[in-house]
């Protein structure tokens, strides 16, 4: 059976959980399936299955600047669609799964020679429309929603969002929930200047929704009685425009930004922190939650819905706009006695043990096998 894989995911995201969620499932298919991943030029995706084809996109980049986009760039978009188009085709895919709600050159989704897949990872956009001022990714999801032959939905929360939001798409639509990635990585120590020094961890993006101004002012005004106390980010680089927005000094003493981290890296960071700090408002899984309580580090999560469902118990929860709530927390994680971190510490491996690849790539193959039958 032929895969066809959309993978303008590679391009917008190459590192993040969304393109780990396909490179996971991809390399668990079995034998018999043969996936074709079309990418822009100038991306690459590591060799995930022994029958993977890999097609480079005849997209012809137009000059760049912001004037060029501006007067030509939906002229151009429109003018790459068909050669996409031809290219899908040319596939010759049993099933095609994309891995966003649009594709390479913002092309949105049509109907196809062969059944559609298309994984609904969140309804960030629904919730904060101002992430989408010109509403382009609530078209984009909608089509792709009315469209799709099979919905995927990366939890539960998802999956009750999505049939609030668009009622009848129930029958179409499972729950293949994400996996647990650090099950198999071995952790190498984190870096000398963190070594013996305590600190909370933030890891992903710092923008919106996210909530990073959280943590920050919840760190600084714990520094007050514990000025030893350190605060580090992974993710990518803190530009000073970014700083600015959130309002925090990149220069402030015992804030480190630490970008590019392996997960061997970023497991020994959970491992040894004094608690992983996950302020968002919303998400649609959480991965790094899972990440931590594999990694054995104490869990201190906002109270959204996803976050809730995905911890299972194994975290103390925040209201996200109470920043001083968070300050209590993080100051009972400093105290907190041996045995009591123990147990809550064993509690999160366990309930992380929950949460395997192996699992969602055997139900996402099942979808594969019902649309094709």
């Amino acid at each position: 059976m032929r895969i066809g894989y959309e993978g303008f995911i590679y391009q917008l995201l190459p590192f993040g959980g969304i393109a780990r969620y396909f490179n996971e499932i991809i390399s668990r298919l079995e034998q018999e399936y043969h996936p074709c991943i079309l990418l822009a030029e100038g991306t690459e995706v590591p060799s995930l299955h022994p029958n993977q084809t890999t097609l480079t996109s005849e997209i012809e980049f137009p000059l760049p600047g912001a004037l060029t986009e501006k007067l030509l760039g939906r002229y151009w978009r429109r003018s790459q669609w068909s050669k996409l188009d031809r290219q899908l085709e040319q596939m010759n895919a049993d099933i095609h799964h994309w891995t966003f709600h649009c594709g390479l050159c913002q092309r949105p989704l049509q109907r196809m020679n062969a059944p559609i897949v298309v994984t609904v990872y969140d309804l960030i956009y629904e919730k904060f429309p101002e992430l989408d001022k010109k509403g382009k990714h609530r078209r984009w999801l909608k089509q792709s929603i009315e469209i799709a032959d099979q919905l995927l939905c990366i939890s539960e929360t998802t999956f009750d969002d999505l049939c609030n939001r668009y009622p009848g798409v129930e029958q179409k639509t499972r729950i293949t929930k994400l996996g647990n990635s650090f099950s198999a990585v071995s952790d190498t120590g984190v870096p000398p200047e963190l070594k013996d020094r305590p600190y909370i961890l933030f890891v992903g993006q710092r923008r919106g929704y996210k909530n990073f101004g959280a943590i920050w002012s919840a760190w600084k005004q714990i520094k007050s009685v514990h000025p030893d106390l350190l605060l580090v980010a992974t993710g990518p680089p803190l530009s000073e425009r970014e700083a600015n927005t959130l309002g925090i000094d990149k220069q402030e003493p015992g804030f480190l930004t630490l970008s590019h981290v392996a997960d061997s890296t970023l497991k020994s960071l959970y491992k040894n922190s004094i608690a992983f700090v996950f302020p968002s408002q919303m998400e649609g899984f959480g991965l790094p939650a899972v990440e931590a309580m594999e990694s054995g580090c104490i869990v201190l999560a906002s109270n959204c819905d996803a976050l809730r469902e995905i911890c299972g118990g194994a975290a103390y929860h925040f209201d996200p706009l109470d920043f001083r709530h968070l300050a209590e927390l993080i100051e009972m994680a400093i105290k907190m006695p041996k045995t009591e971190h123990s147990r809550l510490i064993q509690k999160g491996k366990q309930r992380a043990s929950e949460f395997t690849w192996d699992s969602t790539a055997a139900q996402t193959m099942r979808c594969y096998q019902d649309l094709k039958s």
